[in-house]
């Protein structure tokens, strides 16, 4: 899998990654005002996640817009089609890292206006249980936390186990919402070849499609203002200790 591509500057990519970067400025520095106002390190803490919500919303609506318009620009620019297509959801047995804290908490606000949320808590808690018990596995022979940690994320790819939001077609449940994370992954090759047995080979060719870094740092300086909430990065796992703070959202 090809993790990394240049991009050409052309006029869309340069619009799109000025908008992109102008509205994550303007977030971190909004969430900076509120931790000074507050007189601390970080502005949103369970204090006060339940008033924090309607800005935190909208704010991760407009990045998922300008994600969109992002992708857009650069797309055009890979060497080859990109096959990806309905109902193909192969990439939906992936285990999603690096989840941003607001994404977490916009999609699990969404998802408590269900009658759905305990099955999805559930199916949440099986799939963080096996990707932690692969996880020892390999940490027990490799000391190294990250090398482990990929081996870990191949090793629960290689056991095939749907996303939850996954209809059993290949489709997304939560398609409009789904955070970043699942939104930058692309394959040039055909879907079938999006599989645990063809992923290492050079039958897919798929990667991910990164941000600059002057936004990969703006993001984490947004993220960073969230670390009271000691929310993790996984997907399912940040999912399980947003439900934590049930009792404190409106």
């Amino acid at each position: 899998m090809d993790m990394y591509r240049d991009y050409f500057p052309t006029k869309a990519y340069r619009h799109a990654e000025m908008r992109l970067s102008a509205l994550l400025l303007a977030e971190r520095d909004r969430l900076d005002a509120l931790a000074k106002a507050l007189g601390r390190e970080n502005a949103i803490g369970p204090d006060n996640l339940s008033e924090q919500m309607p800005e935190i919303i909208a704010f991760t609506k407009a990045f998922h817009e300008n994600f969109a318009r992002y992708l857009a620009a650069v797309l055009p620019q890979q060497p080859r089609p990109i096959q990806c297509r309905a109902a193909c959801g192969n990439c939906c047995h992936h285990y999603p890292m690096s989840v941003s804290p607001f994404e977490l908490i916009y999609i699990y606000g969404e998802l408590r206006r269900h009658d759905s949320l305990v099955s999805v808590m559930e199916a949440c808690q099986a799939r963080s249980a096996l990707f932690e018990k692969i996880f020892n596995k390999f940490h027990e022979e490799n000391p190294s936390e990250d090398e482990s940690e990929d081996l870990a994320l191949h090793g629960y790819f290689s056991e095939w186990v749907p996303c939850p939001f996954s209809d059993g077609k290949g489709d997304c449940n939560i398609y409009p919402i789904r955070p970043v994370s699942c939104r930058m992954y692309f394959s040039e090759t055909d879907p079938k070849y999006c599989t645990p047995e063809f992923l290492k080979t050079e039958k897919n060719d798929s990667y991910i499609v990164y941000l600059p870094d002057n936004i990969e740092d703006a993001i984490y300086g947004i993220s960073e203002h969230y670390a009271p909430l000691m929310l993790p990065e996984s997907f399912f796992g940040g999912l399980l200790s947003m439900n934590a703070f049930e009792g404190a959202l409106r």
